[in-house]
């Protein structure tokens, strides 16, 4: 992904390019599932963009981040309030749903969103109107919906977190963005176009990278997916000498020997593969138990001991066969 267009050779990530662009027109909820830094906003828009199109005329778009919303002023920030409704409201001031009147409403993080701003916003949603936080009288307001999230929503609602009338209203059309390590081929061609864009603008050429530097890129699982993988080339070009090709050594080290839980490499023989087998199995143990190791080694028939020296060799294991093979390939 570059800028806001969306760059991809994997298959099922461009089925699900087109899909979005033929419901783009039609001003059906969208819901986009996907982990953090996959480009659920870039999507969003792409979506609206073809709104846009479809209408022959530009239209707002309006991103909030549910996150960083003050629970305090919420429904102040989405519904807008009067003045006097509450200390420090000395004007009238619009919410931001008015402000994507006629355009696209962008909901990231959703599942943040507090119950009562949830049951507020179904409200909205049902009515096409809003009422600002100490008003009576409703606004109408007409806008399109598209939520991201990077939990299963469906899930939420089984735990009670989340409004299933909200979910149900918001998920007429559902988009799951696969993450980056699942997208054959993505990783190169992203960095390649995150490496041309960044010379031109920091002013410094680099010539490419090296095909151990390829490898790495491709190793490494990427757990921030393609923002990650941005700011990577964004260092990258940053310590490269101009003219130079990108090395390893210009990576961050978990990228450069591909460490942390998430890193794979290709098993060459039965040991390394029942190895793998047995160090994936552990670390999906450890992320169910929310890294507690008692729980885990419990869980697995382990010690606590016996645990923690299994993820120690795994540590020390991945960075010999790392260097074993970089050392043996041409650079």
């Amino acid at each position: 992904m570059s800028g806001r267009t969306i760059l991809t050779t994997d298959a099922r990530f461009q089925q699900l390019l087109c899909e979005a662009d033929r419901i783009a027109p039609t001003p059906v909820p969208v819901l986009i599932e996907g982990e953090s830094g996959t480009g659920k906003e870039l999507l969003a828009r792409r979506i609206h963009a073809g709104s846009e199109r479809g209408r022959g005329q530009t239209l707002r778009f309006v991103a909030v981040n549910c996150a960083a919303l003050s629970r305090s002023l919420v429904e102040s920030e989405l519904f807008g309030h009067a003045a006097g409704a509450f200390t420090g409201a000395i004007r009238d001031r619009k919410g931001l749903v008015e402000e994507a009147a006629g355009g696209t409403l962008f909901l990231d993080e959703i599942g943040e969103l507090p119950v009562n701003a949830q049951a507020k916003l179904l409200r909205v949603l049902q009515e096409g109107e809003v009422r600002r936080v100490g008003e009576s009288k409703p606004v109408p307001v007409r806008f399109r919906v598209i939520a991201a999230t990077n939990r299963s929503l469906k899930r939420e609602v089984e735990r009670g977190r989340f409004r299933a009338d909200l979910f149900y209203r918001i998920h007429v059309v559902r988009f799951v963005i696969s993450p980056l390590r699942e997208r054959t081929g993505d990783t190169l061609l992203l960095a390649e176009t995150f490496r041309e864009r960044l010379t031109a603008e920091y002013g410094k050429e680099a010539g490419g990278f090296s095909e151990r530097a390829r490898r790495a890129l491709e190793r490494y699982r990427w757990p921030g997916n393609v923002r990650e993988l941005e700011n990577e080339i964004k260092r990258a070009v940053a310590l490269v000498e101009a003219g130079e090709r990108i090395l390893p050594s210009h990576f961050s080290e978990s990228v450069r020997h591909g460490s942390g839980p998430n890193t794979h490499y290709a098993p060459h023989t039965l040991r390394e593969k029942l190895g793998r087998v047995e160090r994936l199995e552990i670390m999906r143990m450890m992320e169910e138990k929310g890294g507690n190791k008692t729980q885990a080694a419990r869980a697995l028939g382990l010690s606590r001991q016996g645990l923690k020296n299994k993820l120690a060799r795994y540590v020390r294991e991945v960075d010999r066969i790392t260097w074993e093979r970089e050392e043996n390939s041409p650079a």
